[in-house]
């Protein structure tokens, strides 16, 4: 198994754990979606973020300067014009104008006049393979880091993946730094509150960073709350379907992926005698928009972050037939079998009696305007794409998923600040990383258009830097044609 994630993926009464594996996609799992909100749980402490390793980058020992950019510091919306930024051993040491900069003899030297320059990009609903698929983890993690993705909040935990954050941290594998999830907290494995226990238990004793919740009782969630919270792990991901919207939020559940349980809140009376369906498609109907003030405002008193993943649904409820959308570029890059089955997954998806189109798009609006209103009201918003999932490929996705906030209502440098700044500011280390800075990680990305004009600009890569180590686009390009040649010559052998 290469990952295994969990959502609901159907407007029937479903949830779907979806596992992709290296050899063939597996189907779509169903079971059934009962009750809707419950009643509020007792309110927790408030939560500890999530920590972001802020140690020294990568052993990168050389000095690079980027000469005469256009710096977005990204702490503010403004350009710092014909700026040189120099970095050395993967920390940024010196950032001024062009003219009057401090330039090492030894400096690499990077001519970026008129191009722009900005921190790497931070996916907060990101999977990575298990590691004991090498190849496959390697390509993956190369994709990110392709496209900018210079940190990832892994949200399909694996044993292996604790070793994997330390290898990343000392450079032994080129990739984006990792914040390791824990395996899914949910089903029979957490089936009772001693065994919801047990797991918080194990998993930080194991060193994982944070708890991915996934479905369980409302005792079993009341139990993991208290133990993570004295055991000052956050927690963070769905929220389970007993507890509803305001009991994580009481909880101070750490972020919210998804805006999962949003739509029963906001019809909650329907929600109560009907099936929500997928991400509350089966419901919208029923959505009273007077009761968007209240979701916003404890959104907003419980602190939680919400990872919108827009792409996720958008995606699947989109019109476009799934045979177009395997015809994507990106989709070069990844197994046949992992294509083929998204493209089955969709195709199945339509073709059911109760699929509802009018009932996506619907859904699709009420979320863009979710986002729309929780940003316009202060509450913490991060960028994520839930990649790899559903036409979602490591690294490309998160420009679909820029798109669709922008699309959503989103300024491209609001977009920005929620896949840069703001993720540094969630992980409670804003000195690390997320902006240009002295001392920050020197996680760049090099562009040749400014991306406040136009989201799409952040395609135009003229390089990447992932902890001081530079990426050229002509190397990025090298590399990911080694993937598509591989990719191609296991589909001639199939």
């Amino acid at each position: 198994m290469i990952v295994m994630l969990t959502h609901r993926l159907v407007l029937a009464p479903s949830n779907a754990r979806v596992g992709w594996n290296l050899a063939l996609l597996a189907g779509i799992a169903l079971v059934a979606l009962l009750a809707a909100c419950a009643p509020t749980l007792t309110p927790a402490r408030t939560p500890v973020a999530e920590s972001a390793p802020v140690s020294k980058p990568a052993n990168q020992t050389g000095t690079i300067a980027f000469v005469g950019a256009n710096v977005l510091p990204m702490d503010r919306e403004h350009v710092l014009e014909r700026h040189t930024v120099v970095v050395r051993d993967g920390r940024i040491i010196e950032i001024a104008p062009e003219a009057t900069a401090r330039i090492p003899d030894d400096a690499q030297r990077i001519q970026a006049q008129g191009r722009y320059l900005l921190p790497g990009l931070t996916e907060m609903h990101g999977h990575v393979p298990d590691p004991d698929q090498a190849r496959y983890l390697d390509e993956v993690l190369f994709l990110y880091v392709s496209n900018g993705v210079t940190t990832v909040r892994n949200m399909s935990g694996h044993d292996g993946h604790i070793q994997l954050r330390e290898r990343l941290a000392r450079g032994d594998v080129l990739g984006p730094t990792l914040i390791t999830a824990s395996p899914w907290l949910g089903g029979d494995r957490a089936a009772t509150p001693a065994a919801a226990e047990s797991l918080v238990r194990r998993y930080q004793a194991a060193g994982f960073d944070l708890l991915k919740v996934g479905e369980m009782s409302r005792e079993a969630y009341a139990q993991m709350v208290g133990t993570a919270q004295a055991l000052n792990l956050p927690f963070a991901g769905h929220v389970p379907q007993a507890v509803g919207l305001v009991g994580a939020l009481d909880a101070r559940q750490t972020s919210i992926d998804h805006f999962d349980r949003y739509a029963e809140f906001l019809a909650a009376d329907a929600a109560a005698a009907r099936d929500p369906g997928f991400f509350g498609s089966g419901i919208i109907d029923h959505v009273d928009r007077a009761r968007l003030d209240e979701a916003i405002k404890r959104t907003i008193a419980a602190g939680t972050w919400n990872v919108p993943t827009l792409s996720l649904v958008e995606h699947l409820a989109s019109p476009e037939a799934p045979e177009a959308m395997a015809r994507w570029p990106e989709m070069r890059y990844l197994p046949a079998s992992v294509v083929e089955g998204w493209v089955k997954a969709k195709r199945d998806f339509q073709a059911r009696a109760d699929f509802q189109p009018a009932a996506t798009r619907q859904l699709v609006a009420l979320r863009h305007e979710l986002l729309q209103r929780l940003h316009q009201a202060g509450a913490p918003i991060a960028l994520g794409s839930d990649a790899p999932q559903f036409f979602n490929v490591p690294g490309f996705s998160i420009h679909h998923e820029m798109r669709m906030m922008v699309t959503a209502g989103l300024s491209p440098y609001q977009v920005l600040a929620s896949g840069t700044r703001e993720p540094a500011r969630y992980f409670a280390t804003p000195d690390a990383f997320g902006t240009i800075a002295l001392g920050r990680r020197a996680d760049l990305l090099l562009l040749e258009a400014n991306p406040l004009q136009d989201i799409a600009n952040v395609q135009r890569r003229a390089g990447v830097m992932v902890a001081g180590r530079w990426l050229p686009e002509h190397e990025i390009q090298r590399r990911l044609t080694e993937i598509e040649t591989r990719r191609r010559s296991a589909r001639e052998i199939d």
